[in-house]
């Protein structure tokens, strides 16, 4: 005989052993979804861009132009010439410039 701590409900054994919970019933179904295709089947040098080798190659080509040579090469120009921050080149020469200009008065 099993005894609720709770709620002090009592089951007799004979209402337990007899009943047996119901087995889930699993319906098989195709998955809706096909598998990803391996393009390195098809294309071992894949770089993942496109499952045609050609656009492939090509979009691989100017990912990589536009990546390091317009933004590396041309940002760190960019970098290099900008005007000088908060004119600090510039009050170092004009004071040297009055420093000359004084000392020679």
């Amino acid at each position: 005989r099993w005894e609720s701590s709770s709620s002090r409900a009592v089951i007799a054994p004979s209402a337990v052993v007899g009943k047996r919970a119901p087995e889930p019933t699993m319906r098989w179904q195709e998955d809706p979804d096909p598998e990803d295709e391996n393009l390195y089947e098809k294309n071992p040098d894949s770089h993942g861009y496109d499952k045609d080798p050609v656009v492939d190659l090509w979009n691989m080509r100017v990912v990589f132009f536009f990546g390091f040579s317009i933004v590396l090469v041309l940002g760190t120009t960019f970098v290099a010439y900008l005007p000088d921050y908060r004119m600090q080149e510039w009050a170092r020469r004009e004071a040297e410039r009055l420093v000359k200009y004084r000392e020679a008065n």
